[in-house]
This record gives C-alpha cells, sequence and structure tokens, in this order.
C-alpha cells in the first residue's frame, strides 16, 4: 500500500508537533519528533484501569500518574517494542512513572466481581479526588497534575501529588506526600522499565551499561536526570531474567529487563521525588544538563508543584490548594481555587493559560458510598446519577503582579487592575485550557 501510494505522488506528513491535554480521558500527550510521552491519571469521574474476568488481571497501576515513552530510533516506525516494551517478562508493578506499591503478583491481581444490578464482571475503581488533569498552552507545552488516591478495596491508605511539566524536549517530574500505611511491601515511583533482550544489541548495550548515578541513558536517546534530592533513593536493576505474569494469565512469563526506580520505603510518609526526562539527547548533551539544568524547581509540598524552565521563558504551576502564597518573586500572585496555570513571558507580553481540571459533573464531597467501617464500598460506574450530565462551570480568580492590558474574551474577564497587579476571573469548564495574552501597562 505504501508502494502504491508514493507512485501516485502521495508522500507521508510531517511529524505532528505539540501538547495535547485530554480532559475526558485525564491524558496529556507530549509529541515532538518521533517521539510522544503519554501522561494518564485517573479521578472521581475517571477509573484507575478496566479489568475483566479474561483480561487485564494486574494492571492496577495504569493511571497512578504513570508515562509511557513511545519512540525509537531516528526515522524508525515507533512501536511499543521499538519503545522498550514486551509482555514477557514485564513487572506489573513497574510501569513508568507511577507511584505505587510493590506487591506479590497474588495480591496485585484483581478480584473481579459483579458489584451491582447496573454492571456486568469487571473492575472499574474510582478515586474520591477531583484534581486530576492536564493544560495544553496554544498546543504547545503544557503541564499534568494528580492527587492520587487508591480505592480502599485494596490500599485506600496510598495517596501522593503528581505533577508533569512540559518544556519542548524536557519533561520535569514531581512528586510530593507520598504516604500510606502498608508496612509489609516498599512504595517506588518507577522512572523506566525498559525490555533488555531485543534486537541483540539492546542486550549488549544493557549488558556493559554503568552509570554515574545522576544519570541515565537508553539506547534510543531517551535521558533521564534524577534531582540531587533524590540521588539516595535511585536504584538501578539489571534483571536478567526477570520472571513474572502475563496480563491475563497466572503462568510464569520471562524476561531480560532493566529498572531505575525511586525508593519511598515502606509505609512512607511525606515522601518526595524529582526527576526530568530528555527523549531526544545523547551522553554529551545528558552531561552538560546535569551540570547545569535547565529548570528550577520553585515550589514542591502539598500546596503546589511549581517549575521554571531556564530557557523557554515558562513558569508552570500545578495548585493543588488554594489559597496560599506563592513566590514572592512570579508573576502569579494568587489564585482563589486549585487550577493549572502556566506562563510565557515575552518582553513586555505574556501568554497566561488557565485550567481547571475537575470535569465538576457533579460538586461538593465525592459521591461515595461508605461499610460500616468507613471504607469506601466498590461500586459500578454505572450506578452513578451524575454520568450523563454536563461539565459545570467553575471561576478561577487569578491576580498578576503589575498592571497588564488584555482583550477579554467570553471565558476570562478583566475584574481590576492597577500598577501593583491585575485580576481576571476565568470560567472554566469541560478540563480546556484558556490562553490569555496581555500586554504589559506603563
Amino acid at each position: 500500500m505504501k508502494a502504491l501510494l508514493e507512485v501516485q505522488g502521495f508522500r507521508p506528513e510531517p511529524d505532528p508537533q505539540g501538547n495535547l491535554a485530554l480532559g475526558y480521558g485525564c491524558v496529556s500527550v507530549q509529541r515532538r519528533d518521533n517521539w510522544a510521552a503519554v501522561v494518564r491519571g485517573h479521578s472521581r469521574y475517571l477509573w484507575a484501569a478496566e479489568h475483566y474476568l479474561p483480561a487485564n488481571f494486574y494492571g492496577r497501576y495504569l493511571a497512578h500518574g504513570s508515562m509511557q515513552i513511545l519512540t525509537g530510533k531516528p526515522d524508525e516506525m515507533v512501536t511499543f517494542a521499538t519503545s522498550g516494551w514486551q509482555e514477557n517478562g514485564f513487572d506489573w508493578n513497574r510501569i513508568p512513572g507511577a507511584t505505587s506499591i510493590h506487591l506479590p503478583f497474588d495480591q496485585l491481581r484483581t478480584r473481579v466481581l459483579n458489584v451491582d444490578t447496573f454492571s456486568g464482571m469487571e473492575e472499574m475503581l474510582y478515586s474520591d479526588e477531583a484534581f486530576a488533569g492536564g493544560l495544553s498552552q496554544a498546543r504547545l507545552n503544557g503541564n499534568f497534575g494528580m492527587k492520587l488516591h487508591e480505592h480502599d478495596k485494596y490500599n485506600g491508605s496510598h495517596r501522593a501529588r503528581k505533577s508533569f511539566h512540559f518544556f519542548n524536549g524536557t519533561i520535569v517530574c514531581l512528586g510530593s506526600d507520598i504516604e500510606n500505611l502498608n508496612t509489609e511491601y516498599p512504595t517506588e515511583t518507577t522512572v523506566f522499565q525498559l525490555a533488555a533482550i531485543t534486537p541483540p544489541e539492546t542486550r549488549q548495550y544493557w549488558d556493559a551499561y554503568q552509570s554515574d548515578g545522576q544519570t541515565f541513558l537508553d539506547p534510543n536517546g531517551v535521558g533521564y536526570y534524577i534531582g540531587k534530592s533524590s540521588m539516595k533513593s535511585a536504584k538501578f536493576e539489571k534483571n536478567f531474567t526477570q520472571v513474572t505474569v502475563g496480563e491475563r494469565s497466572v503462568q510464569p512469563s520471562s524476561g531480560d529487563w532493566v529498572s531505575l526506580i525511586l525508593q519511598h520505603g515502606k509505609a512512607p510518609k511525606g515522601a518526595s521525588y524529582e526527576y526530568a526526562v530528555l527523549p531526544r539527547t545523547d551522553a554529551a548533551s545528558l552531561k552538560a544538563f546535569a551540570r547545569k539544568p535547565t529548570y528550577k524547581v520553585l515550589q514542591q509540598d502539598r500546596n503546589a508543584h511549581i517549575v521554571r524552565s531556564l530557557t523557554d521563558n515558562l513558569t508552570s504551576y500545578v495548585l493543588f490548594e488554594t489559597p496560599h502564597a506563592l513566590p514572592a518573586d512570579g508573576l502569579l500572585q494568587k489564585a482563589d481555587t486549585s487550577c493549572l496555570v502556566m506562563l510565557r513571558e515575552d518582553k513586555d507580553k505574556l501568554l497566561l493559560t488557565v485550567s481547571q481540571p475537575d470535569l465538576a459533573l457533579y460538586r461538593g464531597p465525592s459521591d461515595e458510598a461508605f461499610d460500616k467501617d468507613g471504607k469506601r464500598i466498590e461500586r459500578s460506574i454505572y450506578s452513578r446519577l451524575w454520568i450523563g450530565n454536563d461539565s459545570g462551570e467553575i471561576p478561577v480568580t487569578i491576580t498578576l503582579k503589575g498592571m497588564w492590558q488584555v482583550a477579554e474574551t467570553p471565558y476570562c474577564k478583566l475584574v481590576s487592575a492597577d500598577k501593583k497587579q491585575t485580576v481576571l476571573r476565568f470560567t472554566c469548564k469541560d478540563a480546556a485550557s484558556f490562553d490569555v495574552e496581555l500586554r504589559k501597562r506603563k
């Protein structure tokens, strides 16, 4: 078919470039050249994984803030295999990007039930948190944040605040407030888990591989930088051979794998991590990045994850809790509710993007039901009264330092402006991203 089309003059389109925030899928995608980074979370509207009697026995952590890098060699057709994935020997506890409790497979395996008359034999567990999703600025860059809270059916004490900040070819990954009460098994964040058996040169590469403990480079040129505060918790493993189980089988499955994890210990309290991913780099560039990272973490706590790109004039805000004090030297002075924000500065101009990832299919406390012990009861998505609701509007008020002129839109209104500050009110809906251009007024 390819040859037939080429004879008729058809040519492949250029690789798409940019960023997508898919609010109704709790997904963000950053795309450059022949790579894509795909982040996935879950919330009180969107489930963590789908399990059925014949499928996905062990995929509990698929949406625990995972990030899959899809890539290959330059000019190579990208597939799961070129990206370092195969089913044989894959450890389902270690889904890249996810923060999880590393369990024996008999405990990780889903217990599929028929929970009510609205559903069949299936499991689709929800969080009780509404804050999970992404922002896309001008479809070029963006961020993603989530309040991770696992369902009580398994490990309901497991929580974390996670964020991803997309600055062109650099992705900054942060975690904070990681906690659970599981004293038997360790909690970890997986930076990568890559198959090391095919093609043969891949195994040879990993056989000989040595790291300095702060930077790691895979055969496709994907670079990983561990923040200094996380270096002591980093653990690189060559598991030749790794024996696990299949996606829909309890029978042993094996393969050669390498993993890089950040260890948080058993029953962590207030644990955190910092790392960056450079999906298209080389050894020299990665070493230069480690000597002088192109980003700065301005805040990383329960309230907010804020990161500044030092090369792109971008500042990325994931505001989990508001109101609270933001960095005094930043342009963003205040937000009156939790939200995602990105600023791109250009001399006397500013591109401001705001998103409220809460789909607002309903408001107020989570609609969870509880048993006599106060634990959330497993319920079907199809039993929820809100599943047919439209997304509701959420007003978000943003305060910027200085006086700015803004062209008002249906979703952005100027509340006030003086020499000290400019106050804007956004009307957010559908977890969409709203761009506004501002010009400095002197």
